[in-house]
This record gives C-alpha cells, sequence and structure tokens, in this order.
C-alpha cells in the first residue's frame, strides 16, 4: 500500500511542476531554444536610433513538452489513486466478514 501512496505523491509532484514550469517560461504553445534580444544604440552626430538584433540561445519549456509530461503525472496518480481505493475496499470488505 506504501507505494501507491508514494507514486501517487510522485505523479502529482510531476504534474504540477510540469505546470509550474511551463508558467514560470512564460506559458508558450511551442518549445523555444532562442530569444531575440534588440539592442538600440542612438547615433550622436544624427539623433538617429539604430536596432541591432542578437538571438541568444536560452530553453523556454512550451506546451508541446509540458502537456504530456503533466498528462503522464496525472495518469500515475489517477491510477494509484484508483489502486489505494480498490485495496481499502478489499481490507474493509474482508473485515466486515
Amino acid at each position: 500500500m506504501r507505494k501507491w501512496e508514494l507514486l501517487q505523491w510522485v505523479g502529482a509532484l510531476v504534474a504540477f511542476a510540469a505546470v509550474g514550469l511551463w508558467i514560470a517560461h512564460g506559458g508558450h504553445v511551442f518549445t523555444k531554444d532562442k530569444q531575440m534580444v534588440v539592442h538600440r544604440e542612438q547615433d550622436p552626430i544624427f539623433g538617429t536610433t539604430r536596432e541591432r538584433v542578437e538571438w541568444r540561445s536560452t530553453f523556454r519549456l512550451g506546451l508541446d513538452i509540458a502537456a504530456p509530461v503533466a498528462a503522464i503525472g496525472g495518469g500515475l496518480w489517477l491510477l494509484s489513486r484508483w489502486q489505494l481505493r480498490r485495496l481499502r475496499r478489499q481490507t474493509d470488505v474482508s473485515q466486515s466478514k
């Protein structure tokens, strides 16, 4: 019975961690591996502004990865919850006899 309780906690932790990390990374639909950084430079002589774009390598978790991981965690939670209820019913029936 202990292993099902542990699996229930692990499943819930995996599901909440995946959703929390997805929200913390911006809630994007697709996973991003680069981030655009725009540098604005002022020309002192002419007074114009020039923009320079730089792409930095980063990792932003998207829903395309977070959703399956959260679904697996939720599935483990549901499976262990169902198994624990089934085991409790069996012990209740055997104790009532």
